[in-house]
């Protein structure tokens, strides 16, 4: 596999926390450029006052993940078009965490920020599976379902959701065995089944939400470099 295909990967295991879809998805990356072990990437954004801590995150993220790649020896990253993109670029470039960037907005680091958002796209993506499986005749059963089962079900026909909906579940600390539940709260307590209705109305909403955000914010986007 060619260097740039390798760094695109990692790139698109990166997500806006905001709006659980991946930088390379919401087309944030401008540009890569590889020169022997050395690793450039420039994001942009889709307003000049996108909030400070979503950009920190991606950008920490996009550092972390290119330098997991063996042969990558230096990263540089450049964030372009952005009310704090000096403070952004030169704090990733340091290793700094973003209270030490940012000591008057933030008194300690990202960490709830990142929780709260995955666990809203936990939500979202859960919605999406449980509604897959109930439009394909399951009922209060799928509450039962492994996550082996799931895995192994048919049904579920967005195998990248299915992915993501892991992988969040393991970030959040849940149980991950094969053979554990595939479906519970973020809070690793079961979903019951009276309670499935309301559950998936509110979960419904949680993704909506989510979803209209990122069609905003691709639109601004578009906007503003003209990638139309």
């Amino acid at each position: 596999m060619r260097h740039h295909e390798i760094v695109m990967e990692k790139l698109n295991l990166v997500y806006d926390p905001e709006l659980d879809k991946s930088v390379v998805e919401m087309n944030f990356i401008d540009e890569v450029n590889i020169e022997g072990d050395n690793v450039s990437v420039s994001m942009r954004l889709p307003t000049y006052w996108c909030s400070p801590n979503f950009a920190f995150i991606m950008a920490e993220d996009i550092r972390d993940r290119v330098m997991e790649i063996p042969w990558v020896k230096n990263f540089n990253f450049n964030l372009k078009d952005h009310s704090a993109s000096e403070a952004i670029n030169k704090g990733v470039a340091e290793g700094k965490s973003f209270s030490e960037v940012f000591s008057d907005m933030a008194s300690g680091d990202l960490n709830e920020v990142r929780k709260k958002f995955q666990i809203k796209s936990y939500i979202a993506r859960q919605e999406k599976l449980l509604r897959d499986l109930i439009n394909f005749g399951m009922d209060k059963e799928l509450l039962s379902l492994t996550i082996n089962e799931l895995e192994s079900n048919f049904a579920i026909q967005d195998r990248a959701v299915l992915n993501r909906y892991l992988t969040l579940n393991r970030d959040l600390g849940l149980s991950s065995h094969p053979n554990d539940l595939a479906f519970k709260k973020h809070t690793g307590e079961r979903i019951e089944p009276l309670e499935l209705k309301d559950y998936l109305l509110e979960a419904r909403r949680t993704r909506m939400s989510m979803e209209f955000n990122g069609i905003y914010c691709r639109g601004l986007l578009d906007t503003r470099y003209q990638t139309k």
